[in-house]
């Protein structure tokens, strides 16, 4: 499996960061409207191939924001530029890890690289366990650095007219931090895959 093809299933996440954190709560519904279409590209552009859960759960999350954001006033809006993206991180762990007990969504990923006679592959559903698994608490790690962010440095704040969008602790608990775990998360993804590039070879090998 590519690693960058599951990395950029978490474009419609970064693009709901990227304007929040330039913008903050005057954005936000725009910010959620973005990331669905992000979701929805993704989807178009997949569909021949099946359509993916990360892709499923963009629309549905971000969907869900983009109406609490337009629908509940300045107040909704401030909640979801200071806690939408914690909270959407944590509902996509919560999936990943849920697919690893049932269809590992990695899976779908990795099916766009490996032959199709190796997809039932007991060797090839053990190996997605483990890497959706990874991913899902990377997702959960991360969701737990943005709540603190939107905390500690809100992005709803209004801090003599100006919004507060940029501060110390909001650039690394929102960027720093979440580089690093997805970076993690892309490291245990090549290292899982490498031992297990021919599901019939590491079978054999486990035999």
């Amino acid at each position: 499996m590519n690693p960058k093809s599951l990395l950029l299933g978490l474009l419609p996440w970064i693009v709901f960061s990227l304007i929040v954190h330039r913008a903050g709560a005057t954005v936000a519904g725009l910010a959620a409207v973005a990331a669905v279409v992000t979701a929805l590209a993704l989807m178009v552009k997949d569909g021949l191939r099946g359509i993916k859960i990360i892709d499923v759960t963009g629309v549905l999350v971000f969907g869900g924001f983009a109406v609490v954001a337009f629908a509940g006033g300045t107040d909704a809006a401030t909640w979801v530029a200071d806690y939408g993206r914690g909270s959407a991180a944590a509902l996509l762990g919560v999936v990943m890890l849920a697919s690893a007990a049932v269809l590992p969504f990695s899976e779908q990923y990795a099916r766009e690289s490996v032959p199709q006679e190796y997809w039932h592959s007991p060797v090839f559903r053990a190996v997605n366990r483990k890497i959706s698994a990874v991913w899902g608490v990377v997702m959960l790690a991360m969701a737990g650095s943005h709540l603190l962010a939107g905390y500690l440095d809100p992005a709803g704040s209004v801090a003599g007219g100006t919004i507060n969008a940029t501060g110390p602790a909001g650039l690394l608990l929102n960027w720093v931090v979440p580089a690093a775990l997805v970076f993690a998360g892309y490291k245990a993804t090549q290292a899982l895959t490498a031992g297990a590039s021919n599901p019939a070879a590491a079978a054999a090998q486990r035999g």
